[in-house]
């Protein structure tokens, strides 16, 4: 096992409700995925997620107010959490809605880390 799906995979497996983590390009191309549900179409949330890291890019901008370091879009059913890695790289985490939403980002935050010193 590579040192990138060891790192989603302790994710996975220390936030409840996980039902995928994936490192993705800011071009919406996943690098690796780790999935605990079957059939999620992880190419399709990727290359979606890139297209909103890319306009929150564009906003985030128009401020002062630095990097951006995580977004969270929530619907009825899931959540999903964003964690930049690098300027080039984030983490995407897909929650089930009632997954710990709290402990997810958390162990992003900490995946993202680990995961910095490997792509630097």
């Amino acid at each position: 096992m590579n040192v990138f799906q060891d790192i989603l995979r302790r994710v996975a497996e220390r936030v409840e409700g996980t039902r995928a983590v994936s490192l993705v390009g800011v071009d919406g191309i996943a690098i690796d995925s780790y999935v605990s549900s079957e059939g999620l179409p992880m190419d399709s949330l990727a290359a979606e997620s890139g297209a909103i890291v890319k306009a929150a890019h564009a906003a985030q901008a128009l401020t002062d107010h630095g990097p951006l370091q995580q977004m969270t879009l929530a619907s009825e059913r899931a959540a999903t959490i964003l964690c930049r890695v690098t300027e080039e790289y984030y983490l995407l985490l897909l929650l089930a809605r009632d997954g710990n939403f709290g402990r997810g980002r958390f162990e992003l935050r900490k995946a993202a880390a680990a995961l910095e010193k490997e792509l630097l």
